[in-house]
């Protein structure tokens, strides 16, 4: 039985509803039709009704049970507390596969500058086995501090306003002379071309990571695709692989190139996820 405060806001003019929506994307990333219709107190037809409008109109745009806002990524970077609220079963989802690719011994690089990184640090720190991680970001440093299984490498350079994130010197030079298994890697934004940030030396940063392993892993929720920052980083034919969310839509998928990266799409509510797609992954490092 429906709450007489859901028949009220079912009963709001349309467009004053779809104005409270746009308000609502101003300040939020990414929302799912069930979770939008649960906060407006309406039904998950009229919500899709209404994200159809907006995203017809380009406000929005729609992704598999929801939508993500349009906002130009050339500059745009969310603040890490709203990054911290969006997209949180996405990520935890990605982070949970991403870990089934770590093994014992093997020498991570773990990017700096995003919360899907922190994420995947604090699931790192509950793991025994031996690792070396190599980060130039300060929250991931500190959780895995007093890790006895974890030989801890930070490059070093000058803390970025604002971030967790060591940018420059010594750090690139650093990341010249080693060679590592596995780079996991966050982005702003990533389209068919590649990998972009907000930030120049940022992105400097992200490339040099990137050429020192062998496989680079890129961690992303659906929000970030099909846009493009102003500083391109990583071309897509140096990613190995690609974790995202059921949020990517299939038609955008089959803009990136058939074989490499190979994506695995999981689904934040449990399921199985997809295969890989066919790729040509680089072999580890052997030492």
């Amino acid at each position: 039985m429906r709450k007489p405060e859901d028949a009220a806001n079912e009963e709001m003019l349309p467009a004053e509803r779809r104005q409270h929506l746009i308000e609502w994307f101003k300040q939020n990333q990414a929302g799912s039709g069930q979770d939008l219709a649960r906060m407006f107190g309406i039904s998950v037809s009229t919500i899709r009704r209404d994200l159809d409008l907006l995203a017809s109109e380009g406000l929005v745009r729609r992704t598999h049970g929801g939508a993500v806002a349009i906002r130009s990524r050339a500059t745009y970077e969310p603040s890490t507390d709203l990054s911290e609220r969006t997209a949180v079963e996405e990520k935890h989802a990605i982070v949970g596969e991403a870990l089934k690719l770590i093994e014992p011994n093997l020498s991570l690089l773990i990017d700096t500058g995003a919360v899907i990184c922190h994420r995947l640090a604090d699931r790192i720190a509950e793991l025994e086995y031996p690792l070396t991680v190599i980060t130039n970001d300060l929250y991931v440093a500190k959780q895995l501090t007093y890790r006895d299984n974890i030989t801890l490498i930070v490059p070093g350079g000058a803390c970025r306003v604002g971030s967790f994130s060591l940018l420059g010197e010594p750090g690139l030079s650093f990341l010249r002379d080693i060679h590592c298994d596995i780079f996991f890697m966050s982005a702003a934004a990533i389209d068919e071309t590649g990998a972009s940030e907000t930030n120049l030396e940022l992105g400097h940063m992200k490339r040099a990571m990137a050429e020192a392993a062998s496989e680079v892993v890129l961690l992303a929720d659906s929000s970030r695709f099909m846009s493009c920052a102003l500083h391109r980083t990583v071309p897509i034919g140096s990613i190995d692989r690609v974790i995202t969310d059921t949020g990517l839509l299939e038609e955008d998928r089959a803009k990136f190139p058939p074989h490499k990266p190979g994506f695995k799409v999981v689904d934040s509510s449990g399921d199985t996820p997809e295969e890989w797609a066919p790729t040509q992954g680089r072999e580890r490092a052997t030492s």
